[in-house]
Order: C-alpha cells, then structure tokens, then sequence
C-alpha cells in the first residue's frame, strides 16, 4: 500500500487570495491529502520565523511536504505536478512541451499583470460579496485586455487553454471570473462559460465551500 504524503499548507484564513486558491485546487486535482494551517494576516512574527526558516520566504501559501518547504504558488504546483505525476496522477500541467510552456506563460502573466483590475475587482468579490463600482480606466483597459487575450488562448467550444485541463485554466477562470462574478457585461459568452466550467469543478467547488460567510 502506497503510504500518503505528508503535506502541510499554510494559506489564507479569508479564503481571499488567488495563489492560496491556486495550490488548494492544484491539491485537490490530484487528489492529494494535506493539512490545512489557516493564516491570519499580516502573519504573526513567530509564524513568520518559521516559515522563514524553512522556506527562505516568510510568505503564504507555503506547503510544507515532508523537509521540503515551499512558498510561490506557481513553484508549489510545478513541484506537485513533478512529484505526483502520472499515471498515478492526474496531470495538473500539460504533457505536450508547447502547450505546457503556454500554460506557464498565462501563470506568469496573470501574476505580474492587470494590477488595476485585481485592484477593482479584489478576489473578495469573486468569493463573497461582490460589487457594482465602475472599473477605473486602468481596470476597463486590464479587463479588455484580460478578454482579448482569453478570447484568443481558449478555442470556441473548449474548456481549457491546451487540449487538457491544467492548473492554469483555474487561474484564467478566477480572473476572469473577477468580470463574471461581478456582472461585467462585455464579456463574450463563451468566454464567461469557458470560466463557469472550471468554477464547476469539483476541487474547485470545495474551495469555495470553505470560504467563511
């Protein structure tokens, strides 16, 4: 009998941020079992230390696997997919060499860009409450951006950004999801449903039955 991994994740108490959202679904898709250490922020200074001295980082989420600890969710999820590949696991990143350096691609993109429209449309509102403010000028040009560029990566008819399902279409689907959620009616149907499809996701939906009222 195969034993079960030893994995520790220290996330989000709010359930409000995207890369705690991205490991839990990235733990769920291969159907890992782990232990869940909710973090309240700012992190307290002794949690802080510890994570520090395992992970360099004193940061969330981290995933704690046996001696090896690990902060940066995009790193947690290569790491995951490497060490529980298949057959024995589901694939969370694309087999095809092409399709997985675009599924790295759109991760890197969705980290580093829109900050106007992550700003007007906080993960708060996909999660909990959402809202109704106008975008700002740099949230309309982030979205419309957001829209071209999804509207290119997903084919009419497909669920995924790659012929498979990868853990990068559940950064996609939160970000678009961002519109979605909050009513945005310029976005095209089969981008909204391209969005719907992987919220309907089982590791997805459990996320989401954890998030406090």
């Amino acid at each position: 009998m195969r034993s079960m991994p030893d994995l520790t994740l220290y996330g989000d108490a709010n359930f409000e941020s995207p890369w705690g959202f991205h490991v839990m679904v990235a733990l769920d898709e291969l159907g890992l079992p782990y232990k869940l250490v909710p973090l309240k922020f700012p992190i307290a200074d002794d949690i802080r230390a510890e994570l520090r001295r395992h992970a360099y980082l004193g940061k969330s989420p981290c995933l704690a696997h046996g001696d090896i600890w690990l902060t940066e969710s995009s790193a947690i999820s290569e790491f995951l997919a490497e060490t529980y590949a298949p057959p024995d696991h589901p694939s969370l990143l694309p087999a095809d060499r092409v399709e997985r350096a675009r599924a790295r691609q759109v991760m890197s993109w969705l980290r580093t860009s829109l900050g106007g429209l992550r700003e007007d449309r906080p993960t708060s509102s996909v999660f909990k409450n959402p809202v109704s403010n106008p975008l700002s000028d740099k949230g309309r040009r982030d979205a419309d951006e957001l829209i071209r560029v999804a509207g290119e990566l997903v084919p009419a008819g497909r669920e995924s950004i790659a012929s498979t399902w990868s853990i990068a279409d559940a950064d996609l689907s939160l970000t678009l999801m961002r519109l979605v959620a909050n009513g945005e009616p310029t976005v095209p149907s089969r981008i909204a449903d391209y969005a719907r499809a992987t919220w309907a996701r089982p590791s997805v939906q459990k996320y989401l039955s954890l998030v406090p009222a």
